[in-house]
């Protein structure tokens, strides 16, 4: 029983640690797709929660397989049932899953180590810093274009000259009244190129210099150009889209660059660390699946070793009590079977040999007891007739001669039942409902022995069994005078029957009291012939039940302690 729970305490911690294992591999697998490295980095770095229960799951695998190896260990150096084996197994299995795991995790490293160098290769930040030393170019270009349209066309103009020319370099021109605080457009070749200036209010312009301004997902160039009454003007151009989105991406290209070359140590650790949280773990669950394994295989050939001693030293009701799967389920209920066959065997021989001995010994000592007894009788019945004349002498001698041929009658029976034991009437099978006869038994004896109470327990309204019905009734009456004799006082005899636990096909009864109970000292005799341990009676009530059992293709069996004796009985149901 306490090897069926443990067995049962392991397979549920077992599932636990899968289904944890499995809901942590799902969380793996969905961020490696679905989120970013630097964004995982920044969740681990501000919520210690994440990091307290991955190293919470990490120390509780790492538990389990310290203490299992601290077991195997223990168990090893006790030198226990199987210890030796298990050893080697769990050295096996863990030699194997090291093997592929160790080169593994020397190769990713530095696979990740020289993936990480690729991205930082020399020429690359160069190429981007040129590429947005042209872009710049570009800019200064297009925005000296604008200077050179606005001084060859409009240079001295006035506010309603400038807004009555056509531009072809030049998107807009903007007034920056200093006294006023603001920008005011004079010139605007669409309405949205006023309205984004307008509404950007006033920046930061240099007077010598062009400048870039991004407004509403557009981009401006805004060159300065010579003063007008007091007031600071202002070109706008407006960037073509396919040169903005050009110099968007060099731009954004060039900072994620410097970004990951100032964070690629790390990346680097981030992602080494993202390689251990998913392969420690998997490593864990190795070992200590290596543990489980090697433990449900060692069990039972541990629970087999114990066995096969128990029987090669004769203990053939040892029965290996064991929960297993498969071939070893097989193989452990083959081997009970096997000892319970032995068994039986064992109890057939040693019965079959206790009868042909005594069987032997009851016809020499019948033949050798009626022998004499018969010119005993004969002799003595003679005498008797001829001093019949003289009548002093005939009254002392008839009451002797009575006596002889009393006690040679008694001795004569004794040896017809000892006889017995040598002819026993052959045994006629026939389909017999037990459960009537059981009731038919205890109602004749509840009559005659009103001290004891008597019960009968069972589920089945019939039961039918082959045997012998005559000899099996002769049985079970000499099973309940033994359980009666057993009670002094007042006592119970409990009967009850059910299906065998493990054998299909087969019924078992009992009989149980709760008398004296039989001491240790004789329990391998009860069944000898002649053998009373109260001294009572022929010593032949046991023996004949056992023969009757057995002649019934059915099997006797007791339990006894202080205070309850239970004789079990098991046939083959019909």
């Amino acid at each position: 029983m306490k090897v069926r729970k443990g067995l049962r305490r392991e397979s549920i911690i077992l599932i636990g640690i899968i289904s944890v294992f499995t809901l942590f591999l799902i969380a793996v697998i969905y961020i490696s797709f679905m989120v970013e490295p630097l964004i995982l980095l920044q969740t681990l770095t501000k919520n210690r929660v994440i990091l307290i229960i991955l190293l919470f799951i990490f120390g509780i695998m790492f538990l389990f397989v310290l203490y299992n190896l601290f077991q195997i260990v223990i168990d090893r150096i006790k030198n226990r049932e199987g210890s030796k084996f298990r050893f080697r197994l769990t050295l096996f299995f863990l030699i194997i899953a090291s093997i592929p795991i160790v080169p593994l995790s020397i190769v990713s490293n530095n696979l990740i180590s020289s993936s990480i160098r690729l991205w930082f290769v020399s020429g690359i930040e160069d190429s981007l810093i040129d590429a947005v030393e042209v872009s710049k170019q570009l800019y200064a270009k297009f925005s000296e274009e604008s200077i050179v349209e606005w001084n060859e066309s409009c240079v001295d103009c006035t506010y309603s000259m400038i807004e009555s020319r056509v531009y072809d370099k030049i998107d807009g021109v903007f007034l920056y009244d200093q006294k006023e605080d603001s920008l005011f457009s004079i010139y605007s070749k669409d309405p949205q190129t006023k309205t984004d200036i307008e509404s950007a209010g006033i920046v930061e312009l240099d007077m010598d210099s062009w400048k870039r301004l991004d407004i509403n997902t557009r981009e401006y160039l805004i060159v300065p150009a010579e003063n007008i009454h007091a007031g600071e003007v202002f070109l706008v151009r407006k960037v073509p889209d396919a040169v903005q989105q050009y110099t968007s991406r060099i731009s954004l290209g060039l900072q994620n660059y410097r970004t990951l070359k100032i964070i690629r140590e790390p990346i680097r650790v981030v992602v080494i660390l993202f390689y251990a949280v998913v392969t420690i773990p998997i490593v864990l669950l190795t070992f200590y699946l290596s543990f489980s394994i090697s433990k449900d295989v060692t069990i039972p050939i541990k629970e087999l070793a114990i066995a096969t001693q128990k029987v090669a030293s004769d203990k053939l009701d040892y029965k290996i009590k064991l929960e297993a799967k498969d071939e070893l389920r097989l193989l452990i209920d083959s081997f009970n079977k096997m000892t319970e066959d032995l068994r039986v065997n064992k109890e057939l021989v040693k019965h079959s040999e206790r009868i042909a001995a005594w069987r032997d010994i009851a016809r020499r000592v019948a033949h050798e007891i009626k022998n004499p007894l018969t010119p005993i009788k004969l002799s003595a019945e003679r005498i008797l007739k001829l001093y019949r004349k003289d009548d002093s002498y005939e009254d002392v001698l008839s009451k002797g001669i009575n006596t002889i041929i009393t006690e040679v009658n008694n001795i004569n029976d004794m040896v017809n039942e000892f006889s017995k034991v040598a002819r026993f009437p052959d045994t006629r099978m026939e389909r017999t409902d037990i459960i009537a006869e059981i009731e038919n038994i205890i109602g004749l004896l509840k009559d005659s022995y009103k001290h004891i109470s008597f019960s009968f327990h069972h589920k089945e309204k019939k039961v039918y069994l082959s045997i012998d019905k005559n000899q099996i009734r002769r049985a079970f009456l000499n099973i309940f005078y033994n359980s009666i004799n057993a009670i002094t006082k007042q006592g119970n005899i409990s009967v009850g029957c059910s299906e065998s636990k493990g054998k299909e096909n087969f019924y078992t009864i009992y009989i149980r009291d709760d008398g004296a109970g039989i001491s240790e000292d004789i329990k391998e005799r009860i069944f000898d012939p002649y053998f009373s341990k109260d001294g009572k009676g022929t010593g032949l009530g046991l023996t004949i039940v056992e023969k009757i059992i057995l002649d019934n293709n059915g099997r006797i069996w007791f339990e006894s302690r202080p205070g309850e004796t239970t004789f079990y009985l098991e046939f083959k149901k019909a």
